[in-house]
């Protein structure tokens, strides 16, 4: 127990003394602190695995996985309207059978792709690993997409489950942002599971 004590006084140190330096002054320490004594160190790498987990009602989880890459703009331009990206390697998973899109999709794992539109993208689920494309003979779902190509900037991708409306009316999408377009979809529970 003893043990557990001095680790725990240990931690509580180890907080306090940086906290404790916040607040701290010119005159408190002798010597002048500039805010850029508080900036942390970059990352070695900007890209890391991500995974999201939501745990919702009736014991259905959701859980998306990614890497935090940023946009390639230049391809992007340059790729053909129907040309898929792969988003990083991203997957979705669901242990409940759920409407995406307007489609049915099976509980299971998907592989989680962008496909080119005239105007924007269109988010698509298939059979397969991350950083897999569609292929010719994989069942795709051509999800139902809203994209808004002027949102607020997202420097590195961000895929989320976020909740919308309010408490009597409340939804459910999957969204995508990459740079300042913004790809959402309706995910949709269904009240009694289908046969």
């Amino acid at each position: 127990m003893r043990s557990f004590h001095s680790r725990l006084a240990a931690v509580a140190v180890i907080c306090v003394i940086p906290f404790s330096l916040a607040f701290a002054t010119e005159a408190d320490t002798g010597f002048a602190i500039a805010p850029s004594d508080y900036t942390s160190a970059p990352l070695p790498h900007p890209h890391f695995p991500k995974t999201l987990n939501c745990k919702l009602p009736k014991g259905l989880e959701i859980t998306i996985s990614h890497l935090t890459v940023t946009f390639n703009k230049e391809g992007a331009k340059k790729m053909p309207v129907g040309g898929a990206w792969h988003l990083a390697g991203a997957t979705f998973e669901s242990t409940g059978d759920l409407v995406i899109g307007g489609q049915d999709v099976k509980a299971g794992k998907y592989a989680l792709s962008a496909r080119k539109a005239k105007l924007g993208w269109e988010l698509t689920l298939h059979d397969g690993k991350g950083f897999s494309r569609p292929k010719k003979d994989t069942a795709v779902f051509a999800l139902q997409t809203e994209c808004t190509l002027d949102t607020l900037l997202f420097e590195h991708l961000n895929c989320d489950i976020q909740p919308g409306g309010d408490k009597e009316n409340t939804k459910l999408f999957l969204d995508v942002r990459f740079d300042t377009m913004l790809a959402r979809v309706l995910i949709e529970i269904p009240e009694t599971p289908k046969k």
